[in-house]
């Protein structure tokens, strides 16, 4: 007679640290992952959907400053911008992933309202 440990609820039998650190750590596609991985934790839902929203939403300013930046020639004005929101997104990717790590709900202000309204049924 073997003994096993209980599945647990979790993506892919990960705990659940792990699979919300990964979420964060691997953005966008970490997140994807997680949430496609099953599991009802919702520790690791949170993690997975606030990953989406936050690095989707990171992407996509990154465009819109991009674009901006071409169209109206005003690179020495948006370069240091664009070098604070790259230090900023450097600190927020460290911390959002070190906190999942340590198996504690990371909510970044913007993203975590964002989160709740895309991912409504997801979350529930």
């Amino acid at each position: 007679m073997s003994v096993s440990e209980p599945p647990k609820d979790s993506p892919f039998g990960l705990e659940p640290n792990v699979a919300a650190g990964l979420a964060y750590l691997i953005p966008v596609i970490g997140g994807i992952v997680m949430m496609l991985g099953g599991g009802t934790n919702k520790f690791v839902r949170w993690a997975a959907a606030q990953s989406i929203t936050l690095w989707v939403g990171w992407i996509v300013l990154c465009w819109v400053i991009g674009i901006v930046m071409v169209l109206l020639h005003l690179w020495l004005i948006f370069f240091p911008v664009w070098m604070i929101l790259r230090i900023i997104a450097l600190v927020l990717w460290l911390w959002t992933f070190i906190t999942a790590f340590q198996n504690k709900e990371v909510q970044v202000p913007v993203a975590a309202d964002l989160t709740r309204n895309i991912f409504k049924s997801y979350l529930q």
